[in-house]
């Protein structure tokens, strides 16, 4: 014998033993799971009263669901068992998440008739069973799209993933579900996207030198404070003061695509903010502030509603 074990057992009197077939403990044995304590003159591996108790560990973890890589490591002190335990345990909660979204989406299917016209499962349904990181995945691919061709600055894009993209919940209730399965399918909708792209397009290809697309958003951000300011206290687009924040976006606004703030400039930012708003894009605020649990800010749609009536306004006075 080759070790100073009491190896008793051969593979086939471990494997009567044990239940576990020669095969099977070949194959433990080859990988280093469960080497054999001893070998004989002849070759023949033999086997302890401790490796009988190991291979019962190792069928233990086996049916835990661990990989025979991990037992390995385990059982020679490698990594600690607890470590182990922990990581199998996260992976069996994200199995029971799976499997919550599967029942969810079976759910779905059948409230919808499937017996009726064999309707299964829809694309936007089927998304659901997404995880966190898969669905951050899928929105900034989409938001890419978006975004191609544009010029945006780091600090607004940068914004934009942590709000859209970034921080997705693990979890999903009900309401967050039936939020991100209508978000996948708004997101995914090619002229949904084309609308996003054509907010930037437009402006970043008028500009007479480099597109500051900062300063355009600064621009549009000041006169969004202000407008919110105006609605919360019911104040038309109309009067003095409200028309000077009009006026100060249109010339700030000017300056990021280097033009002058004049009328005919006015009259191109009512047609390019008319010709680019999407009601859907309210909706899609809406339905990331329910995925993550944000209060939604109505009045932010609100104000921007009020900016495009305070160019209305303004343009035919500048025609006058």
């Amino acid at each position: 014998m080759d070790s100073g074990k009491e190896a008793s057992y051969s593979i086939g009197e471990l494997a009567r033993r044990s239940g576990v077939s020669v095969k099977t403990i070949r194959h433990y044995s080859d990988v280093g799971a469960l080497p054999p304590s001893g070998i004989t003159e002849a070759g023949y591996r033999m086997y302890s009263q401790e490796d009988r108790s190991k291979l019962e560990l190792i069928r233990t973890l086996r049916a835990a669901g661990f990989g025979l890589p991990e037992i390995r490591a385990m059982l020679g002190g490698e990594s600690e068992p607890s470590d182990a335990l922990r990581l199998q345990l996260e992976t069996v909660d994200l199995q029971l998440r799976t499997l919550r979204r599967r029942r969810k989406l079976l759910e779905s299917a059948l409230e919808s008739g499937v017996g009726d016209e064999h309707r299964y499962p829809d694309r936007a349904q089927a998304l659901g069973l997404l995880e966190a990181r898969e669905r951050e995945a899928f929105l900034a691919e989409h938001l890419e799209k978006g975004l191609e061709g544009t010029p945006v600055d780091p600090e607004t894009k940068a914004g934009f993933w942590r709000a859209i993209v970034s921080d997705m919940p693990e979890e999903l209730d009900e309401e967050q579900l039936a939020a991100w399965t209508e978000l996948a399918t708004l997101a995914s909708d090619e002229r949904f996207v084309e609308s996003l792209q054509a907010q930037t397009n437009p402006v970043s290809a008028s500009a007479e030198g480099d597109f500051d697309s900062a300063s355009w958003n600064r621009a549009l951000k000041a006169a969004l404070d202000e407008a919110k300011l105006a609605v919360s206290k019911d104040l038309p687009p109309s009067g003095d003061r409200e028309q000077r924040v009009v006026g100060d976006w249109i010339e700030t606004s000017a300056r990021a695509v280097g033009k002058h703030g004049d009328s005919h400039f006015a009259e191109w930012m009512l047609s390019h903010h008319e010709r680019t708003y999407d009601p859907r894009m309210e909706r899609y605020w809406e339905l990331i502030a329910v995925l993550k649990q944000w209060k939604y800010d109505p009045t932010i749609a609100k104000a921007y509603g009020w900016l495009i009536e305070g160019l209305r306004w303004r343009v035919p006075e500048c025609h006058g």
